[in-house]
């Protein structure tokens, strides 16, 4: 089975988003690709392939939002995990965020993120050094994030 057409579909809405730079928006479309490949899903033309990941985005983006609104999220948009803050409240937040890295990730997941969030590396060179696919790197990515906000999240109750 091919699936030429949502892996091009895909990388038009990555290009797409990329002009935006949203990582909350860059991590939905990578979750909705890899539910869509594992549901075997061959979309017949790349606009259907579009059509599918834009509408499992939508969907995705809509769940979050309710479950954002049910339960406030702390923002780490801004934390920077290369070095501490010299702010004494942001200092906290930097090593907690770090021990979770540490404590929460798996050794991968600590490498992707690093490479990528603090070397600034891009996908593709992660992915060649890595021996990975650049959607293997990015899906982790992206599982590495999320389970930090969650995480994280659950520390502040």
């Amino acid at each position: 089975m091919s699936r030429n057409f949502l892996i091009e579909a895909y990388q038009k809405l990555r290009r797409r988003l990329q002009l935006v730079s949203s990582h909350s928006g860059e991590d939905a479309l990578n979750d909705a690709f890899c539910q869509l490949w594992a549901g075997c899903y061959d979309p017949a033309s790349v606009n259907e392939g579009e059509k599918l990941l834009s509408t499992a985005v939508y969907h995705r983006q809509i769940s979050l939002w309710r479950k954002e609104n049910k339960y406030k999220r702390a923002s780490l948009e801004d934390v920077n995990i290369a070095e501490p803050p010299p702010d004494n409240e942001e200092t906290e937040v930097f090593w907690q965020i770090r021990k979770l890295i540490e404590t929460q990730l798996t050794p991968v997941q600590q490498d992707i993120l690093t490479r990528h969030d603090i070397n600034d590396e891009s996908y593709r060179e992660i992915a060649n050094s890595l021996g990975m696919q650049e959607t293997t790197i990015r899906m982790q990515l992206s599982r590495a994030r999320k389970i930090i906000r969650e995480t994280y999240k659950k520390t502040k109750k």
